[in-house]
């Protein structure tokens, strides 16, 4: 009986360290963001010391997501759960007229952004995209372009992807696994491509949240694509 007593100890013990290792290195990387005021952010380690539940509040929704892309750098990081509270400061609040007027002064204002196809609503200072693009990377330059401005607390992008041509399912696989094997970051030999209609599906294991992203990027890029489905996981 003590035997087993004194194995559930050490690895109860072995598992706080790690905990307490991650937790270091995670505020660490908040800390460091110079960018980020991380002063009123909280952390919790979840799973096998690899799931990352932040919480507490910032003052711009810039931050909340500048806090969550940081901590997705980090080794052994497997998930990042983003429960941080959006508090602005009386210097960063606006009305949601004048959110409004400035995400729509800003969209018009990007070459890469077709904003005539995208409506805007603003509610409590939470920015609601919505409409019709032809390409995802159109979708994304909407959302960063809004979630950097004073007194938004929040976007929920509703953009959709509508292409007026249709995906060459016979070649696009063969398209998608080029590229990735072009690619320094990608291992393709870890993913798996899969098409229906219009839409791909990413499945397999691969190092980090980096990986994960530059593949949904690689297949956003084949013409005629209106939906990615990324269900790649990180493994070690």
């Amino acid at each position: 009986m003590g035997f087993h007593t004194t194995k559930a100890s050490i690895i109860n013990t072995k598992s706080s360290t790690n905990n307490e290792s991650m937790y270091t290195s995670v505020m660490e990387k908040l800390n460091f963001e110079p960018r980020l005021d991380s002063s009123n952010i909280t952390v919790s380690i979840q799973g096998d010391h690899d799931i990352i539940l932040l919480a507490g509040h910032v003052g711009s929704f810039a931050e909340k997501i500048l806090a969550e892309k940081a901590v997705k750098k980090l080794a052994n990081v497997r998930a990042v759960a983003n429960d941080i509270q959006v508090n602005l400061t009386t210097k960063y609040k606006k009305s949601d007229i004048e959110i409004a007027k400035d995400v729509t002064q800003l969209l018009k204002s990007n070459f890469f952004i077709p904003d005539k196809d995208i409506k805007i609503v603003v509610k409590d200072g939470v920015v609601t995209l919505s409409g019709e693009v032809k390409w995802n990377y159109e979708r994304n330059y909407a959302f960063n372009e809004v979630h950097n401005r004073y007194g938004v607390k929040g976007v929920i992008n509703d953009i959709i992807i509508k292409s007026s041509t249709t995906i060459n399912t016979k070649t696009v696989k063969d398209k998608i696994t080029k590229e990735f094997e072009r690619h320094a970051r990608i291992d393709a030999s870890r993913i798996k491509v899969e098409t229906s209609g219009s839409k791909i599906t990413l499945k397999g294991t691969v190092s980090n949240f980096d990986e994960i992203d530059d593949a949904e990027d690689v297949a956003w890029s084949i013409p005629a694509v209106e939906e990615v489905q990324n269900e790649l996981t990180i493994g070690w």
